[in-house]
């Protein structure tokens, strides 16, 4: 990976894995994409590639709740995605599903498809693959710090209050009537309650995650909190 530039002077030599897991509307993914072009680092976005599969399995007219076609499907499809911060590339077969994988119909059905244990060995490991091609990356997730990378060098738990996740999904969706975003804060229940109950990695802290509240901090003073955390966990390691 080459070195990306860096507005930090003693965070840009940072080398290693950042976790970031948490529920949705937590705002991860901007976050993220902060965080890894403040450090000069790569980005990986494995709710992306969950997205991506479901869009595989709509496309196939499989229902998102037979296990096995499900499993049969994903395993089938060429999920890519890419790892620049500045760039969104998510591809299902050659075709470019990036804005597709935002929809309402593939929000509904993600959490279905990513339970699936055999879908999530299989991008599990393709994650595992895209970390190892970096030095320095920041992996957005749901069980990133628990499944995916339990030895990363930082593991950070975003969280938020419901009401507020909603009133951010509803800023990113473009809504603003107050029973739709009424809606919109069942519906990420609802989701956290589907992701944290599954028996395949479910949602939640690693044991040696840092809680980091987003309830009263804007997207820049929670990039800040974690450039702080990471150049920590770099001068932990020196330290060792």
């Amino acid at each position: 990976m080459s070195e990306r530039a860096s507005s930090t002077g003693s965070t840009a030599s940072f080398r290693g894995q950042i976790t970031l897991d948490g529920p949705s509307g937590t705002g991860k993914s901007s976050v993220a994409r902060g965080v890894a072009a403040r450090l000069g680092a790569a980005y990986l976005d494995t709710g992306a590639m969950y997205r991506a599969a479901t869009v595989a399995v709509l496309d196939a007219a499989v229902d998102p709740e037979d296990a096995d076609a499900v499993a049969r499907t994903v395993a089938a499809a060429r999920i890519e995605v890419g790892t620049e911060a500045g760039t969104e590339l998510v591809l299902v077969d050659g075709v470019d599903v990036a804005a597709r994988i935002r929809g309402a119909e593939v929000t509904r059905n993600v959490s279905a498809v990513s339970a699936v244990p055999a879908v999530r060995r299989q991008l599990v490991e393709q994650q595992r693959a895209l970390v190892a091609a970096t030095e320095a990356v920041v992996v957005e997730g749901r069980d990133i710090g628990t499944v995916v990378l339990p030895d990363a060098t930082l593991k950070v738990y975003l969280t938020a209050a419901p009401e507020v996740r909603a009133e951010r999904r509803a800023g990113q969706l473009g809504i603003t009537d107050p029973a739709e975003v009424a809606a919109l804060a069942e519906d990420l229940r609802r989701r956290d309650e589907y992701d944290s109950s599954r028996a395949d990695s479910p949602l939640r802290p690693a044991e040696d995650a840092v809680v980091v509240d987003s309830t009263d901090l804007d997207q820049q003073g929670v990039v800040d909190r974690i450039v702080e955390l990471a150049a920590s966990a770099v001068g932990a390691g020196d330290r060792s």
